[in-house]
């Protein structure tokens, strides 16, 4: 289950604690303490840290797994976001891209609205 303005679960929201204490300097977050955990997933003005979080770890992921550069792509990392599990999709997106030399990975439909809309979203930033 997903909560939340950023539609995140626990255990994401746990994967990316470290990340979010180095960078953003929250109290790292425990599995032993649920209570917390909800409140930085209900929580807009902390669950924003987890969500940039994550989306940067689907970046990592990207370019340490697949060896592909995704930062400029704001639909594909809004699919990422929306599909999750994004470490066995860049597994497996290496392995195809072995076979497939210059291949790229592919927005869904959520991620293709993003980049056709991408000029208004940018006005309301």
């Amino acid at each position: 289950q997903t909560f939340g303005l950023g539609q995140l679960n626990p255990l994401t929201t746990l994967m990316v604690t470290d990340r979010v204490h180095a960078v953003g300097g929250l109290p790292r977050l425990d599995a032993n303490q649920p209570q917390k955990v909800y409140h930085a997933i209900m929580d807009p003005d902390v669950s924003l840290h987890y969500m940039a979080a994550t989306i940067r770890a689907s970046i990592d992921a990207y370019r340490d797994i697949a060896g592909v550069d995704i930062s400029d792509n704001p639909g594909l990392t809004a699919t990422l976001y929306n599909v999750g599990d994004v470490r066995r999709r860049a597994r497996e997106f290496a392995k195809y891209r072995r076979s497939h030399p210059g291949a790229w990975p592919q927005e869904n439909y959520y991620g293709w609205l993003i980049n056709d809309r991408l000029a208004d979203l940018e006005k309301l930033l």
